[in-house]
């Protein structure tokens, strides 16, 4: 379950870290809910395969998460661009 809870924060982390880097950006809500929600499944995913978090690997655990967050996300943002919304389009 720690696993999760951890991943979490990551995703919390990254989706603070990429509104503060664009000072004229507005808070997109759905942008961060979905970040969280990858965060979320990915320390599932993580929970499911067994890897435990310790004490002294927390820290790892954490830059880990994000890695495999901004990861997922933007192969998520790539199917959805190339595919989902280019099929879309050409309905319209």
């Amino acid at each position: 379950m720690m696993e999760i809870v951890v991943a979490i924060v990551a995703a919390i982390i990254y989706a603070l870290t990429g509104y503060f880097k664009s000072a004229k950006e507005e808070v997109d809500l759905v942008k961060a809910i979905t970040t969280v929600i990858i965060g979320a499944l990915v320390g599932a995913v993580l929970h499911g395969a067994n890897i435990p978090i310790t004490e002294e690997t927390v820290a790892a655990q954490l830059l880990a998460y994000a890695g495999l967050i901004v990861f997922v996300e933007n192969i998520v943002k790539a199917i959805y661009r190339r595919w989902i919304k280019k099929e879309g389009s050409k309905e319209g």
